[in-house]
């Protein structure tokens, strides 16, 4: 066996673009404070803010059955930010519960992601809604959110942006590397067995119970929820590009 081929079999995720199948993702989109979130932002980013005030953000619960990186949980929070004048979801808290999209996630985004311990539940004991849950460490509820499917619904229903990470590295030689990358990727709607698109949209409830200084997902917590809907795709995930050295403002 040579170099290049031992190296290749130990890498942690296989080379993009990163596939995921069947996958069920439900958006809570709702307001918060704006103060608070404030405090997520890199230089740069400016909150696009509600005509009261308010922020507006979006809470994805994720359960992914098939990746590359194999099957796992997801939570991620969207903060509809301006960049250069463009209108862009800004994610800047993150958690899975596996180490390996945990990996990929950090080295090519630059995500802050975690791991934490998650479940998805949907059935009769849950009273026809899915139950989410993410605790950090088990045991420590950070998170539960709800969804109860209610009707189909369209792509058109949303309004979609581009999202954004912030990659800030700082490497043992006390270098740092700071940028701001939009997510490259695409995403195809599943279709039913008659002809319906698997889109679904209803009531969805989100709740903090705590506040953490390591785990700050008590700034996100919502005062007013918008909408919800439940999707599931076949998506790919691209490395982005970079679109902002923010390595002189930091």
């Amino acid at each position: 066996m040579d170099i290049n081929t031992w190296f290749n079999q130990a890498n942690t995720y296989p080379a993009p673009p990163w596939a995921f199948r069947g996958s069920n993702q439900i958006a809570i989109n709702f307001d918060a404070d704006a103060e608070a979130i404030a405090a997520l932002l890199p230089p740069g980013v400016t909150m696009d803010l509600e005509p009261d005030g308010s922020a507006r953000c979006e809470i994805r619960i994720c359960w992914y059955p098939w990746s590359v990186y194999g099957p796992f949980h997801e939570c991620y929070v969207l903060v509809r930010t301006r960049h250069k004048d463009e209108t862009v979801w800004f994610l800047p808290l993150i958690m899975t519960d596996n180490d390996i999209p945990t990996s990929c996630g950090r080295e090519v985004w630059g995500y802050a992601k975690k791991l934490a311990t998650m479940s998805w539940e949907w059935g009769a004991h849950t009273g026809g809604q899915v139950v989410f849950t993410m605790e950090r460490p088990a045991g420590v509820r950070l998170l539960t959110a709800t969804f109860a499917p209610h009707r189909r619904a369209l792509p058109t229903e949303r309004v979609g942006h581009h999202v954004m990470s912030h990659r800030h590295i700082t490497g043992g030689n006390g270098n740092t590397t700071s940028e701001l990358i939009l997510v490259g990727g695409s995403k195809a709607l599943h279709v039913s067995a008659n002809g319906e698109l698997d889109m679904w949209a209803g009531q969805g409830s989100i709740n903090v119970p705590g506040a953490s200084i390591d785990d700050p997902w008590h700034f996100v917590k919502p005062t007013r929820i918008n909408n919800a809907y439940w999707m599931i795709t076949d998506f790919a995930l691209e490395p982005g590009r970079v679109v902002d050295d923010l390595t002189l403002v930091r």
